[in-house]
């Protein structure tokens, strides 16, 4: 019998938002959800555990990539999430906590880069 591999939609997003960083960009929810195969009004719970699986381990929060159409921003959740896993964070504007983890990511996606 086959094996059957199967991908966590956590890990699943992780990727997504590893390619975006690569980019320097970010993505809409509802881009994101068409890629994962969910409508964009779901993804909060997803989102939140790609940022604490994350922090966990090290890296940033990659979800901080994910804006809303409107404003170009990540939703108000987002930062409140933010400050609760980052003590760092915890007197920042949400610009500061925007350009701080955007900046992580960035950074991380291009250090992770072969030479």
């Amino acid at each position: 019998m086959p094996e059957i591999f199967q991908v966590d939609r956590a890990d699943r997003i992780i990727d997504i938002l590893y390619g975006v960083a690569t980019g320097r960009a970010t993505i809409t929810h509802r881009k994101l959800a068409f890629r994962v195969g969910t409508r964009p009004d779901v993804l909060g719970h997803p989102l939140e555990r790609v940022s604490r699986r994350a922090v966990e381990r090290g890296e940033p929060m990659w979800s901080v990539l994910v804006v809303s159409a409107e404003t170009g921003t990540p939703g108000p959740g987002f930062f409140g999430l933010a400050r609760r896993l980052r003590a760092e964070y915890r007197d920042l504007s949400d610009a500061e906590i925007l350009r701080l983890e955007s900046d992580r990511c960035y950074e991380a996606a291009v250090s992770a880069r072969p030479a």
